[in-house]
């Protein structure tokens, strides 16, 4: 599953109508929430705020509004697109101000298709990676080595006492040959734990 960075915003007209896209990085329900809010506040003189959203590492969580317009035309159109992207923790709302001409069924479906799938061509996608976080703890005749090995994963913290501690977060795909590492480095004298892990969007 993919997600994207940042909010992504494309305006496109067909037959005089003005459709604005927009997609945004969501993670809860209350964030949904407050999206839709601020997109209605934002233009609330439109005559649609047509929009579908995905939740969860399987998409466990989905749904489509067509906000007035023919039942199936508006919502599932951005739903499908998305889906088809394997898109998740989402929230495309594709904004229509009428310009006069009705566009029919295929044309209704086709318009708002065309909203999320412009948004995914300028997104920059990410995906979840899982990380974790591991205590390492050695003498201090080690501290050199271990610094110099530490030097290009993220240090979370360094604590002196009896022994030298160090928290760091590594990709935890990289758990066993970065463990293999390390004893290699200290002569096997390091004690290496996986505190927690946490997945994430990069």
């Amino acid at each position: 599953m993919k997600s994207i960075s940042k909010p992504i915003s494309v305006s496109y007209t067909i037959k005089h109508s003005d459709f604005i896209a927009l997609l945004f990085p969501v993670f809860d329900m209350d964030d949904i929430t407050n999206r839709l809010s601020k997109v209605k506040e934002d233009h609330p003189n439109a005559n649609h705020h047509c929009y579908a959203y995905l939740l969860g590492d399987a998409q466990d969580i989905q749904k489509a509004n067509d906000d007035g317009e023919p039942s199936q035309t508006a919502g599932m159109p951005i739903l499908e697109r998305l889906k088809t992207h394997d898109m998740t923790n989402v929230l495309c709302v594709v904004v229509r101000y009428f310009g006069g001409v009705k566009l029919g069924a295929g044309g209704l479906i086709r318009a708002y298709g065309k909203g999320p799938a412009l948004c995914l061509e300028q997104a920059t996608l990410t995906k979840k990676i899982m990380f974790s976080i591991l205590s390492i703890q050695a003498n201090f005749d080690y501290i050199g080595v271990l610094e110099h090995t530490l030097s290009d994963v993220r240090l979370l913290n360094r604590h002196y006492d009896e022994q030298v501690q160090f928290t760091v977060e590594i990709p935890s795909s990289d758990v066993a040959k970065f463990k293999a590492l390390i004893q290699e480095r200290t002569q096997g004298k390091t004690l290496i734990e996986v505190v927690s892990e946490d997945k994430r969007y990069l």
